[in-house]
């Protein structure tokens, strides 16, 4: 089951995905308790880093006892990048991959030329990419997407391991489709035949048959779960145990959504004060109800009136007691 990027063994075929305003190091742990085996930080600004920027220093809190973690750069000047990585280099961040974005398809990404960018011209993305994979002195993986307009795929891999890349995360969507509709898996299915190193597939993995399915037709090294997991931490554990031919039951349970939430509750306060915590928790916090009864007043209940984590606690005691 397991393979290498670069020198790092991979153990698992079954990755967190890195998710702006998501990965916090309190949802990463949270999500390696359930068998994430590879996790990525947010997106980290180059120019950020360069500038000494408070908020992209916060972006990159851990506990230095993570691993294999990666710390998932974007910037859309080479110099800048370059530079970016001397001073993460020369931290005491402990790390073990650095992971390059050029599948953000935002607007604001797009407009300084980094994210999905690159996807549109060959010959600069590998430019670009050998100098990073010359530069630095950890493997360098690529999160893409099939193509910017057009799927041309298997030319953007092909040119990210001629630069060095050691590992692609492939969001089988174009930048013009963003988020919307199905993800094209059928244009993975022959990538193993064209390039050598490893790859990793991601759209839409909602559930264990998802994931299933998405490795069966792509033959992907690993797949990556992103939005699907929000609020949702056993679908990773669940997709590993059936990777493994173990038993598991995808019906979550109230108790123990609730136990998770309280969970990362106190990762997150520990790591950023109760008060940001809150702010965060008013977006993440209802996804943990999802589909259970009265979900909707869950969430607007979250929304409207949690203003501290005494209060979110008291909620999630009336959802218990009325369960």
């Amino acid at each position: 089951m397991s393979f290498f990027i670069g020198n790092i063994e991979i153990k698992s075929k079954v990755i967190l995905a890195p998710m702006a305003g998501i990965t916090s190091f309190s949802y990463r742990k949270l999500m390696r308790e359930h068998q994430a085996e590879l996790t990525f930080s947010e997106m980290i600004s180059d120019c950020g880093l360069i500038y000494g920027n408070k908020e992209t220093e916060r972006l990159l809190f851990s506990d230095n006892k993570e691993t294999p973690f990666a710390i998932q750069l974007f910037g859309g000047e080479k110099d800048n990048l370059l530079k970016a990585i001397d001073i993460l280099e020369n931290s005491n961040i402990n790390y073990d991959i650095l992971d390059i974005n050029l599948a953000c398809p935002v607007a604001k990404v797009l407009k300084s030329h980094a994210g999905s960018f690159y996807l549109q011209d060959l010959d600069h993305l590998y430019d670009t990419m050998k100098a990073i994979c010359d530069k630095s002195n950890k493997p360098v993986t690529a999160k893409i997407r099939l193509g910017f307009n057009e799927i041309n795929v298997v030319n953007i891999c092909k040119t990210l391991e001629k630069a060095g890349v050691k590992f692609i995360s492939i969001h089988a969507r174009t930048k013009k489709e963003l988020y919307s509709g199905e993800p094209h898996y059928e244009a993975l299915k022959d990538l193993k035949n064209e390039i050598k190193i490893p790859f990793g597939i991601s759209g839409n993995i909602y559930s264990v048959s998802d994931a299933i399915n998405a490795l069966n037709i792509t033959k992907a090294d690993a797949v990556l779960v992103a939005r699907g997991g929000i609020g949702n931490p056993e679908l990773i554990s669940n997709i590993n145990k059936a990777l493994n031919n173990e038993t598991y039951n995808e019906e979550r349970d109230i108790n123990r959504q609730c136990n998770y939430l309280l969970q990362f509750c106190e990762y997150l306060v520990s790591e950023k004060g109760e008060r940001q915590a809150i702010s965060i928790l008013k977006g993440i916090a209802p996804k943990f109800f999802i589909g259970f009864p009265d979900s909707k007043k869950i969430r607007q209940e979250i929304v409207l009136n949690m203003n501290s984590i005494s209060e979110l606690k008291l909620i999630i005691s009336k959802i218990l007691k009325n369960s």
